[in-house]
């Protein structure tokens, strides 16, 4: 991913204003959906073909107070992508974008005259992103604004640009990452003991960077996000020694199955020997 551009957002200095919010549906020419409120400040509550992307309001009760963890949600342009992956017609694919100042940026795109709208993409997705519009007969998400930065309209996406905080920022993919675990020393020190930088090798690693104070479930986001297992099944079929690889695959199941037997077996005779006090 030498040469490569990359955003980077810092949970710890989003204030959930919601501008990326309205500079991305503006930028896209997106309308605004209707909802209802339901008891959270958080909206829309989904993402949509409409709605590429949102500010996640997290709420954890803790010592008699409410703490928010908010989340930018969006398409995470994957590595290995499993919506790429998944994609029966291969409406769905890695697109690379070449940009003035030489680098690229590699975004995941779905051609609308393609898909089938299987929805087979959504469910793939570890993160639950791609939406399907019945009108459009298609499926849309966040594009990392290629077209503002490869027609150099913008040097940097709508939502970094629309971003007053200073949580999001736009770069070169190493030097996002070198930020990023900069300001991940700086958080462990002032004692934020979880801190750590997400999506550096996630999934192949990830377009979009996190730096978070806390582990990441209390982002809503996937502590170990993967490919799902019938994903690797089905390109284990596919591939040319497919065959050979799926006995393989067979057999590490059911030493796995035979594995979780024995360990429950286990657990089993260790509760029964060392009854709950109580």
């Amino acid at each position: 991913m030498s040469n490569e551009k990359a955003i980077l957002y810092d949970a710890t200095k989003c204030i959930a204003c919601r501008g990326c919010q309205v500079a991305c549906k503006q930028w896209n020419q997106n309308p605004g959906e209707e909802t209802e409120f339901t008891g959270s400040y958080e909206n829309p509550p989904e993402l949509s073909s409409y709605t590429w992307m949102r500010i996640l309001f997290n709420e954890k009760f803790e010592d008699g107070e409410m703490h928010w963890f908010f989340t930018k949600h969006q398409c995470m342009h994957c590595t290995d992508a499993a919506c790429v992956e998944v994609c029966p017609p291969k409406a769905t694919r890695h697109v690379d974008y070449k940009l003035s100042d030489g680098s690229t940026i590699t975004a995941v795109e779905t051609d609308p005259n393609r898909c089938i709208g299987c929805n087979y993409c959504r469910v793939a997705c570890p993160f639950t992103v791609p939406g399907y519009n019945q009108e459009k007969k298609g499926m849309f998400r966040c594009t990392l604004c290629t077209d503002r930065i490869s027609n150099d309209v913008d040097m940097m996406p709508a939502c970094v640009k629309a971003c007053a905080t200073g949580a999001l920022l736009f770069g070169d993919r190493d030097e996002m990452i070198e930020a990023a675990e900069k300001r991940v020393a700086e958080l462990k020190n002032a004692g934020y003991d979880s801190a750590r930088l997400y999506g550096k090798d996630e999934m192949g690693g990830l377009r979009y960077l996190y730096v978070l104070a806390e582990e990441p479930e209390a982002y809503d986001l996937p502590n170990d996000p993967s490919i799902p297992i019938g994903v690797q099944i089905r390109k284990v079929f596919t591939s040319p020694y497919g065959g050979i690889a799926l006995g393989g695959v067979a057999v590490a199941l059911i030493v796995n199955g035979i594995i979780n037997a024995r360990n429950r077996g286990m657990e089993r005779e260790f509760e029964e020997s060392h009854p709950k006090v109580g």
